[in-house]
């Protein structure tokens, strides 16, 4: 996939994990959890820029691409998008308890 289709992609999984968000967790639960999605993305999108700025690419749903294997740096980043879109994962499903 293209560069603009790569972070259309990632702004899409923000905008699911953002949904994802329990609108009866305490307000301040709320806040804390669009920060770990914001900045855990952002780290992401961070990972993709590296990925294309240095002529490699990401395959559907931001996966790697064996093609670019013999890149050093290529596995570190793809894996770091995987990872940081995990790590969002992981934080909502350890959200805070609903207000009684």
């Amino acid at each position: 996939m293209k560069r603009d289709e790569a972070l259309r992609a990632l702004a899409k999984v923000e905008q699911q994990l953002c949904a994802r968000i329990p609108s009866d967790a305490p307000s301040w639960g709320r806040r804390h959890l669009r920060h770990v999605i914001e900045e855990h993305v952002g780290a992401a999108r961070f990972h993709v820029a590296l990925i294309y700025d240095a002529g490699c690419a990401l395959g559907d749903d931001l996966t790697p691409l064996s093609v670019h294997g013999g890149h050093p740096k290529y596995a570190f980043w793809a894996e770091g998008v995987r990872r940081h879109l995990e790590i969002c994962a992981a934080s909502l499903e350890n959200k805070p308890e609903t207000e009684s």
